[in-house]
């Protein structure tokens, strides 16, 4: 059923107020809003209409309505405003990238904490995942008699490193005729594609070196399989009212030390500009209540990453998107720029 304007305009007022205030809303309420011409009565007429079509939600201790994860996929799908961010808190985003830019790990931190002091919600930013961009090089450095470091080097100047055991009396000549041989091989390949080549190109010709190509493969495989996932703001789940319940915020507490489904939901984003899972549209149970907004950062023009927030269905959407929007653009130009000023040195 399309709705009218003037139920349009009524739950749209009923949810702008409940974002604001928290508290169940009802038809005296929005009667007295500035520009509201309706009688109480009219109202209280469509607030029942919308109830019975599944946007509202009556709680038993209020005569006052609250807002259906329906009727928060209508109102961001149609009907939220997105302003832009303000001078200051532009300023104040930029504040964090200016302070700390000395490594990648340390700017996936401003981010989070960043999103979280602004937004008010949890954070969450995963670390570059390089199987979406392609290999430029491998090195393999020598650091002591039994071990090495193994450095992947992408083509946007991404740089992941891993430690590596190396048999005693391996030559620092062998390992860079051993990082040529393997970046001959794996040159503008992903990740995925670099494992399967090593195996079918290079295990049967280096034999005698089958220990240290071992390890190669397991660092391969761990670097594409790696879940670093960065959180901000833990703490304000203490500050919403649907986690009053010092257990409930426990086990949600809990959960994010888990990272595992977050991680998933988030890498599973990637390929989206923006994503916004509402309540129920959650695939999981434990995050049934709550809503997931995440967006997408890039290096060199390609989406690497993603970062969102962790919040109560009653978030103010239009405020949060334009937040990622702003972090979002400015994390990728930070990465660019330290990015850029490693391969310069």
């Amino acid at each position: 059923m399309e709705l009218s304007d003037r139920k349009l305009k009524i739950l749209k007022a009923i949810i702008d107020d409940y974002i604001d205030t928290g508290v169940p809303v009802g038809s005296r309420t929005l009667s007295k809003k500035p520009g509201f011409d309706y009688s109480s009565a009219t109202i209280r007429n469509e607030m029942a209409d919308l109830e019975e079509l599944g946007f509202l939600d009556q709680p038993h201790t209020s005569a006052g309505r609250t807002p259906s994860d329906k009727a928060y996929r209508l109102y961001v799908d149609r009907l939220m405003h997105i302003d832009r961010i303000t001078k200051d808190e532009a300023i104040f985003i930029r504040n964090y990238f200016d302070a700390r830019v000395g490594e990648i790990g340390e700017v996936l931190e401003s981010a989070a904490k960043a999103l979280s002091d602004v937004t008010k919600h949890i954070s969450m930013v995963t670390a570059p995942q390089l199987d979406s961009v392609k290999l430029k090089r491998i090195q393999i450095v020598k650091i002591t008699d039994t071990k090495a470091m193994l450095i992947f080097v992408t083509d946007n100047g991404l740089v992941q490193d891993q430690m590596i055991s190396v048999p005693i009396g391996m030559e620092t000549q062998q390992l860079d005729m051993l990082s040529n041989m393997l970046t001959d091989k794996v040159q503008n390949v992903s990740l995925k594609e670099a494992e399967e080549i090593i195996k079918k190109e290079c295990m049967d010709v280096l034999k005698e070196q089958k220990v240290i190509m071992g390890e190669i493969l397991d660092a391969i495989n761990l670097n594409r399989e790696k879940k670093d996932l960065v959180f901000g703001g833990a703490q304000n789940i203490l500050n919403y009212p649907e986690y009053r319940d010092i257990a409930k915020a426990r086990h949600f507490l809990q959960l994010l030390e888990t990272k595992d489904t977050l991680y998933k939901m988030l890498s599973n984003a990637t390929d989206l500009e923006f994503s916004i899972k509402i309540g129920k549209e959650n695939p999981y149970d434990d995050f049934k209540d709550m809503s997931i907004v995440t967006a997408t950062y890039k290096i060199g023009g390609e989406k690497i990453g993603s970062f969102g927030v962790i919040g109560p269905t009653r978030m103010d959407y239009g405020r949060v998107l334009s937040v990622l929007n702003y972090v979002g653009m400015s994390l990728s130009d930070i990465l660019s720029c330290l990015l850029e000023t490693d391969k310069n040195k």
